[in-house]
């Protein structure tokens, strides 16, 4: 981000009012929110950065922004690799970090749902920094005093616990960002933390809505996971009595059903229900929906509809066996496990799915997946049908990128849509384009191109639309896109303006567009020239003496963003350009 860029800080300390009124944030030191300490040590975690000298508002320039939850026994730091790299190379934002304890009483044998300040409640989320920026973290690795680390199995709690703090992570990035939608990126278990807010009505925000653009879910057991019966797992530091290994189970070891929490079933631990552990007593509870009752009747994740209006994808490992082939599992969760159109058949638009292939870990590539920023990049690509596109708003700069997709040599189709309210002219505007062929339309509701398609440029894909009141599309197709085009994301704007004469002169040459110092004009007289910002403020008036024909005019001064020339000749004569300030 720019020096002049201005981040709008929302320190969260007491307040009922934020979320409801049964729900307030616990204080801590504010250190808890930016060290680590485990044993001598003090590590310093992912944090906040506050630019107080800066002068402009931040916004994004992605649609939606991206929420991180992380798996079994880990913590948000797991995501670092990805998220630096995002920091580096496209200049992301790093919002910050909801923290949630979730077995605040410290009690192993009972659950429940509850929030502090409710005596006695599970769920703990604790004050922290949080800003309007690109991406989030969830993090369940916290200690009931809000300090990084756990030693109560927070994260290793109740899926269902989970799903109920992603609700306020949500509910709290909507508000601050004042985007509609979130996109969810889960690790392992974190994507059925996802799954557990998406599934149930019960946890979605006020206004009855979810809110939730796309689910990207890399290394989840969508369909369980039995990795804690394998003898080497005794050297881990998972518990396998927990809530959440529990809640993962695909199958119990002894008595054979199908796992409750994914499959359904009644909430009772006997010799022949729930039984799983051969060397340590079963689970330490056995209420899967954590509202303290025991013999409940679940119905399981995998047995509850979602809706089919979500952009689906998973990255998937497979990792290398001892004769140098990859197998048809990441060494945690198994195929088909990891892939959810398995058990949620009959999706309106099938989930994608990416794999990432090691070439080195006979054992597991499991816990690498947050790090593979590539398979992530591949699974957060743009909708590729026009029902399930990015709503954008117009005469605002987007970022959008190109990526290899699932199937070889398959095209890459971004859809984003818009409204317009007033007949208007469309101006699409899209630069730094780095695929060899770009093409590019606007299309009505119904899915029909207004006008031709278009063809890039150079890097830049330039044309405009007139159209009525209604609802529109934007299609980008990059047709041979390659393993590289990730790493270097186009911007967009649809630029919408009230129709206006044609020009005065049709060889009017304005360049560079985008700008970042000097705007040079050619071809063109004036009396007067006014630069004005989409909002309708005037920012600067020009004069001329109506015969020059050649002029630079000085916008290093002025912020990022879309601004409009108005030139005005002798005769009342004018005409209007539309230019994007780097």
């Amino acid at each position: 981000m720019g020096k002049n860029t201005f981040y709008v800080l929302v320190t969260i300390f007491i307040s009922f009012s934020v979320f409801s009124q049964e729900f307030s944030l616990k204080t801590r030191p504010q250190n808890f929110e930016t060290f680590a300490y485990r044993n001598d040590s003090i590590i310093p975690l992912k944090s906040v950065k506050i630019l107080p000298e800066s002068k402009a508002v931040f916004e994004s320039k992605l649609p939606y922004p991206i929420i991180f939850i992380h798996g079994l026994n880990s913590n948000s730091e797991t995501w670092n690799a990805t998220t630096d790299y995002f920091d580096s190379q496209y200049g992301y934002t790093f919002g910050g970090r909801f923290d949630f304890c979730l077995n605040g009483d410290a009690n192993n044998s009972k659950a429940n749902t509850n929030f502090y300040p409710t005596a006695g409640a599970d769920i703990i989320a604790f004050t922290g920094t949080i800003v309007n920026g690109d991406y989030y973290y969830v993090n369940f690795d916290v200690k009931t005093d809000g300090s990084f680390g756990t030693n109560v199995l927070s994260n290793q709690s109740a899926i269902v616990k989970q799903g109920k703090a992603l609700k306020k992570a949500i509910e709290r990035v909507l508000q601050i960002t004042g985007k509609d939608k979130v996109i969810l990126v889960g690790h392992s278990m974190g994507g059925l933390a996802s799954r557990e807010y998406l599934q149930n009505a019960s946890n979605w925000q006020a206004d009855g809505k979810h809110h939730v653009a796309k689910l990207l879910t890399a290394g989840t057991p969508h369909g369980g996971s039995n990795a804690s019966d394998n003898p080497i797992a005794v050297f881990t530091s998972v518990d396998r009595q927990s809530e959440a290994v529990r809640d993962l189970k695909s199958t119990y070891y002894y008595s054979g059903e199908k796992g409750k929490f994914l499959f359904g079933g009644t909430e009772k631990q006997d010799s022949s229900n729930m039984n799983d552990n051969s060397y340590t007593p079963d689970f330490y509870n056995v209420d899967v929906n954590c509202n303290g009752i025991v013999g409940d009747l679940i119905t399981g994740l995998n047995q509850k509809t979602i809706d089919h209006f979500i952009d689906y994808s998973s990255v998937i490992g497979r990792i290398t066996n001892f004769f140098g082939s990859n197998i048809t599992t990441d060494g945690v969760v198994e195929e088909p496990s990891s892939k959810m159109g398995q058990y949620l058949t009959g999706l309106t638009y099938p989930m994608k799915i990416f794999y990432f292939n090691s070439s080195y870990d006979i054992i597991e590539n499991h816990t690498e997946l947050p790090g593979e920023y590539y398979q992530l990049m591949q699974g957060l690509d743009e909708p590729n049908v026009k029902e399930l596109a990015y709503e954008i708003s117009t005469n605002k700069i987007y970022n959008g990128y190109t990526t290899i997709q699932e199937i070889a040599n398959q095209a890459d189709q971004d859809f984003y849509k818009f409204t317009v309210s007033d007949n208007v002219t469309l101006n699409v505007l899209v630069n730094g384009i780095v695929t060899s062929s770009m093409t590019g339309a606007i299309l009505n509701s119904s899915g029909t191109a207004v006008g031709a398609i278009e063809n890039k440029t150079g890097s830049t894909l330039n044309f405009s639309r007139s159209v009525t009141p209604g609802t529109y599309f934007l299609k980008l197709t990059s047709l041979t896109p390659t393993s590289s085009n990730y790493q270097s994301p186009y911007n967009f704007t649809v630029t919408s303006t009230l129709s206006i004469p044609e020009p005065v002169a049709q060889d009017v040459m304005v360049y560079p567009n985008p700008v970042k110092d000097f705007l040079n004009l050619e071809n063109i007289s004036f009396k007067t020239l006014t630069i004005t910002a989409l909002s309708g403020q005037q920012l600067k008036v020009l004069e001329s003496d109506g015969v020059q024909t050649t002029h630079a005019i000085d916008m290093s001064t002025f912020e990022q963003g879309i601004y409009l020339l108005t030139f005005e000749n002798v005769g009342q004569q004018w005409q209007t350009f539309k230019v994007i300030k780097e």
